[in-house]
């Protein structure tokens, strides 16, 4: 059986070190060092993170959504070497029968090994909240299209705000104020309100800098500039790690690479489509023409 693999990383907003010391958290080490045992360092992480009301509700809704997983919360989590929720679409079907399509999900959430447990509290409740609300998508379906992609990754339930959000609550709840700046918690802080503001964030995420000019102009030749009305040629102080580049612009080239995976299985679907064509029923033809349109559509 054919099975088609397609892994999209989403990427967390690197932290700088805290300068103060609470309790018996360690600025000066490794989080992942405590113990030679990934488990217990895991396993302390997590207690961290549930002295904060925003951690324990994340860390709650987290074993739920991993028990729908059929695991567990420790079994989601894993060391790694960046921080990342790491959501796998398995796509099966028989080379004989094309037609016959299976899809699983399955997202596992790595911490950075070599950060400090100040800065691995706030990424784990950052990839947390990736893994529990963002939406699955599927790229083989007719709605994947490059506006939703892009506010799926940035601004919709689970995106990048949404993950920055809660690892600011989770810094204001815990930690000292004398460390807020360090990581840009206040710029989506109003001051008015005297709280987080969801609003603020988005602003902050669609600012884009010297990329706006050439985005921008990508986005018109599609039709989409209209699409993006937050979009804005200032300073951008929120850049994915995975691509070196406002969020909004890496979820272009995210969207493109996707893409481009996509179209190389689905001509290799095709061509099992063809090697049976001419001796199957009504039904199986409908869905190879349905196929090869949806292909000239969205890849020539």
């Amino acid at each position: 059986m054919k099975v088609f693999i397609m892994t999209i990383f989403i990427f967390s907003v690197q932290s700088c070190a805290y300068l103060v010391i609470s309790e018996d958290l360690n600025v000066m080490s490794k989080w992942s060092q405590f113990s030679h045992e990934e488990h217990s360092n895991l396993s302390r992480l997590i207690k961290r993170l549930e002295k904060s009301k925003t951690g324990r509700l994340l860390l709650a809704k987290a074993r739920v959504k991993a028990d729908q997983q059929n695991t567990t919360i420790k079994d989601v989590l894993k060391e790694g070497h960046s921080s990342v929720t790491d959501t796998t679409l398995i796509r099966r079907f028989a080379p004989e029968n094309p037609t016959d399509i299976t899809y699983e999900t399955k997202s596992t959430v790595y911490i950075n090994k070599d950060l400090d447990d100040y800065d691995a509290i706030l990424d784990l409740a950052h990839e947390l909240t990736h893994f529990i609300y963002r939406e699955n998508f599927n790229p083989y379906e007719g709605n994947f299209t490059l506006p939703e992609f892009i506010k799926n990754t940035v601004e919709s339930r689970g995106g990048e705000v949404h993950a920055y959000v809660m690892e600011c609550r989770v810094l204001y709840e815990l930690f000292s104020k004398k460390v807020h700046n360090r990581y840009h918690c206040h710029r989506i802080y109003d001051e008015k309100k005297k709280q987080l503001s969801y609003q603020l964030a988005v602003q902050e995420f669609y600012k884009i800098g010297p990329y706006y000019k050439d985005f921008h102009g990508k986005l018109g030749t599609m039709g989409l500039s209209t699409q993006f009305p937050h979009l804005s040629n200032r300073d951008s102080y929120f850049i994915s790690s995975a691509y070196g580049m406002p969020y909004p612009v890496a979820a272009f080239k995210e969207y493109k690479t996707v893409m481009n995976k996509v179209c190389e299985n689905d001509r290799k679907r095709i061509a099992y489509f063809s090697q049976t064509s001419g001796r199957s029923p009504a039904s199986y033809n409908q869905a190879k023409n349905e196929l090869e349109t949806s292909y000239k559509k969205r890849c020539l």
